[in-house]
């Protein structure tokens, strides 16, 4: 059996509990158990979850679109393999990645989900016709996307589900030396260009929390964040640590366990951060609401998304959210002004 998964970090760090149960389902017990995982988030997957499986293999994304060579060894490799049963839990699928590769095992079995055809072309539906044999589907929405990856996994082993939260074993979370003994993380960046909360407005919010309260600023990001987190460290006059590229997945998860708190844009680093129970102030523009974000309580007790005012108001009626806030929408992040964040940072604090 092959379980694909090759979308990014929140979206595996919202399923990642049910790998397990998915791979030990009794239904399952005489397969060899493999799993197809994005390169990006592989450091965690090894951490975590690699004894969950038998093997694993792991796509480099840009290169699978960009290199027809590269792409085409891949999915032979795939069907060479010689798969029974293939299960692809994403809600979201795309055609280019995780269906192609479904459509390469040419298993007897396909199970997935009625997929979320927000992002496709009115050319592009039904390309999937026949592509799977079983299909899970859940109409009403908005759903927080834990919930619909425990009821997909229920669908698919056949049992109750016992996964409660997103939570990763403290255990096994490595150590890192040399952070401040009272701090929070500041994180500027994200791979999106269109989700950039402007870097002044973190210096603000930063500011009031080393003067109001004494917070010293770790600020964090991958290697592509620099551009963010530099103009952040130049321009920050108070106490910082500048981690950018200097962590592993599996050790910014050690730096948000030990954080107050993590002030951030739209990005994984939210769900890392909900994994270990660190308080998160989120900076959203409505998109995708309550799929995503805000978290329920019983999932992450104080996680706090901020809201442009304007929104904020329509978001308490459910048919807006229905008809207007269930997909992406462009409003501006910069919409969310310092001033809004530092009243949801005084009642997180």
């Amino acid at each position: 059996m092959l379980i694909i998964r090759v979308d990014e970090i929140g979206d595996y760090m919202l399923w990642r509990n049910f790998l397990n149960e998915m791979a030990s389902s009794p239904k399952y017990r005489d397969h060899e158990i493999h799993f197809c995982g994005n390169r990006s988030w592989k450091s965690l997957f090894e951490q975590f979850d690699a004894s969950s499986v038998n093997k694993h293999f792991w796509i480099d994304k840009i290169r699978f679109k960009k290199e027809i060579r590269y792409r085409y060894r891949f999915l032979r490799m795939i069907y060479r393999q010689g798969y029974t049963t293939v299960i692809n839990p994403v809600f979201s699928r795309d055609k280019r990645y995780d269906d192609s590769i479904v459509r390469a095992a040419r298993a007897k079995e396909n199970i997935g989900m009625v997929a979320n055809t927000e992002s496709l072309q009115s050319y592009e539906l039904g390309y999937d016709k026949g592509l799977y044999t079983r299909l899970f589907n859940h109409p009403h929405k908005p759903l927080f996307e834990f919930y619909r990856n425990r009821m997909f996994t229920e669908f698919v082993t056949g049992i109750y589900s016992s996964v409660v939260d997103t939570s990763v074993p403290s255990a096994l979370l490595p150590a890192y030396n040399g952070l401040p003994e009272k701090y929070v993380v500041i994180f500027p960046g994200s791979r999106s260009k269109t989700r950039i909360w402007p870097v002044e407005n973190f210096i603000k919010v930063a500011a009031y929390l080393y003067e109001q309260q004494g917070f010293t600023a770790v600020v964090c990001g991958a290697s592509g964040d620099k551009m963010y987190t530099d103009a952040f460290c130049k321009s920050y006059t108070y106490p910082l640590l500048d981690l950018t590229g200097k962590t592993s997945l599996p050790e910014m998860l050690t730096v948000l366990q030990q954080a107050s708190m993590l002030l951030s844009v739209d990005t994984g680093s939210v769900h890392l951060a909900a994994a270990v129970r660190c308080p998160v102030t989120g900076i959203f523009n409505g998109s995708q609401y309550k799929r995503f974000a805000p978290y329920p309580k019983e999932l992450s007790a104080h996680f706090i998304a901020v809201y442009p005012k304007q929104i904020q108001q329509e978001l308490s009626d459910d048919d807006m959210v229905r008809s207007k806030y269930e997909f992406v929408i462009d409003t501006p992040y910069d919409l969310v002004t310092p001033e809004q964040v530092i009243e949801a940072v005084k009642k997180a604090l």
